[in-house]
């Protein structure tokens, strides 16, 4: 038991892992090419003349551009990633109302009960298997019968 559990445990670690990095190369792709746009966008006359930039008033894309640029792809892309993995990250519980905030130690409640009662059985396991290693140790050797 103690073998399926860990097996379970490592696969499942695996397919984190795996789709995490799927999730940082998308962020990291839409983040390069925001970085890159802002940067052309920067180097335009919109806001490299000051006339222009003065005219537009509130209405330019100056200020967001350099915002994009305040962090590099890779930065961003890391931050973007920790965010999916938040519990409420990316807004997630204020889109559903406030029904998982309110749910959430409920949820920490069960995983705990869950958590000990794996520990439990691989503490059963575990003495099993110890009890099992004394008794081959201390038994004599039996002889095979040849037919």
């Amino acid at each position: 038991m103690y073998s399926s559990i860990t097996a379970f445990i490592s696969l499942s670690f695996i397919c984190f892992t795996i789709s995490q990095i799927g999730n940082f190369y998308d962020h990291y792709r839409q983040r390069a090419r925001a970085y890159d746009r802002a940067q052309t966008y920067l180097k335009t006359e919109i806001c490299s003349n000051a006339r222009v930039k003065a005219s537009l008033g509130e209405y330019n894309l100056c200020d967001q551009s350099e915002k994009v640029m305040d962090k590099t792809p890779l930065m961003a892309a890391v931050f973007d990633t920790a965010e999916d993995i938040h519990i409420c990250g990316n807004g997630y519980c204020s889109l559903l109302g406030h029904n998982i905030t309110n749910a959430l130690p409920q949820i920490i409640i069960a995983m705990g009960i869950m958590a000990v009662i794996v520990l439990w059985a691989s503490g059963i396991q575990l003495r099993k298997n110890r009890i099992t290693a004394g008794q081959e140790y201390w038994s004599l050797p039996v002889k095979e019968k040849r037919t």
